[in-house]
């Protein structure tokens, strides 16, 4: 039974019905008894209102667009899963780019998605902002909310992480189990996420009385070509540091993959502390120590700013160790 069936058998009009079950019925003087028996109506016969219809009355799609720097990335495919499933309880669905860790791409990709009747977008930038990025956000005619890699100045509700926090987090828990000599492997330097979480690394090192060698610092991106090409450097060096932070989520696979090839055991030569909980991180060999972050949380508060039209400030959310056996509790400075 559709919209106009459901009228028929009420006897009103389906401009009545409709307008009862999409929650317009007090704005249209619907009496409240009305409302009550087209809802119950409804749900006897498993009616629900027409989207479309909805959408061309509102001028909206009932969706919301959400741009990706790297779906590959396992942190944004739970994060895009989380966000999916979130709206699904508000009835909406949502629109998914990826810009593929390219700026350029970003930006035509955003110019796309404000031309569409979005109810809102959720924006994980790359993190390299241009002038026609910055000019596309500020003009928006829609609520925009920006996720993890934020860009500090633009004037938008965030939602990311304590970057420094979780930085000082992953050093410190080496400090705590030993580990004198702690290298560093990076991703994209331009990044905010990146240097807030140098940052934080490095405050707990000179906290703590240490220094990092600038052999145990490399990375140039989030590729994982880029992530094995800065691990092998770091885990080639010599004197080679005694632990590695992985700084990113694909940064690990490459650590992982320049262990294996220059034969580094893992945790017996280097103990590892890697960003972001993976799927498959405690089936790992050894099972990895883990930076995670409230991804569940993120994408709650990410849908709530957008489908809810209270104003919501910006948020940052804390992250946590999960201790596992890629760290080895180590007594002395070899």
């Amino acid at each position: 039974m559709n919209v106009s069936e459901l009228a028929q058998h009420l006897n009103l009009s389906p401009t009545t019905v409709s307008r009862a079950l999409s929650g317009q019925g007090e704005k249209y003087r619907v009496s409240a008894a009305t409302v009550q028996r087209v809802r119950q109506a409804a749900e006897k016969f498993h009616v629900s209102p027409d989207p479309l219809g909805t959408s061309l009355r509102s001028g909206k799609l009932g969706m919301i667009g959400l741009l990706v720097p790297d779906i590959t990335n396992s942190f944004f495919a739970q994060l895009a899963r989380c966000i999916e499933l979130e709206l699904r309880q508000h009835g909406m669905t949502v629109q998914l780019c990826d810009s593929n860790e390219d700026a350029a791409v970003e930006a035509k990709l955003l110019q796309q998605m404000l031309g569409r009747r979005l109810n809102g977008l959720i924006i994980a930038p790359v993190g390299r902002t241009s002038a026609e990025f910055t000019r596309a956000i500020e003009s928006s005619p829609m609520p925009i909310i920006m996720l993890d890699r934020i860009v500090p100045h633009l004037n938008v509700p965030t939602i990311s992480l304590d970057n420094v926090a979780a930085g000082r987090l992953a050093a410190e828990h080496l400090i705590k189990t030993g580990h004198q000599r702690i290298g560093c492997l990076r991703g994209d330097h331009e990044s905010f996420t990146d240097r807030q979480r140098f940052r934080g690394v490095t405050e707990a090192l000179a906290d703590a009385g240490f220094e990092m060698n600038s052999d145990w610092i490399s990375g140039s991106g989030y590729t994982q070509a880029a992530s094995l090409t800065g691990a092998g450097a770091i885990l080639d060096s010599d004197p080679r540091p005694d632990a590695v932070i992985a700084l990113s989520g694909q940064g690990i696979l490459g650590i992982l993959e320049a262990a294996q090839e220059l034969r580094v055991r893992i945790p017996e030569d280097v103990s590892i502390i890697a960003f972001d909980e993976q799927p498959w991180s405690s089936f790992a060999n050894p099972p990895l120590t883990t930076v995670s972050q409230p991804t569940q949380q993120m994408a709650v508060e990410a849908v709530n700013s957008l489908v809810e039209p209270t104003s919501r400030p910006s948020l940052v959310l804390g992250a946590n160790i999960i201790e596992r056996k890629s760290v080895q509790l180590r007594k002395a400075l070899e």
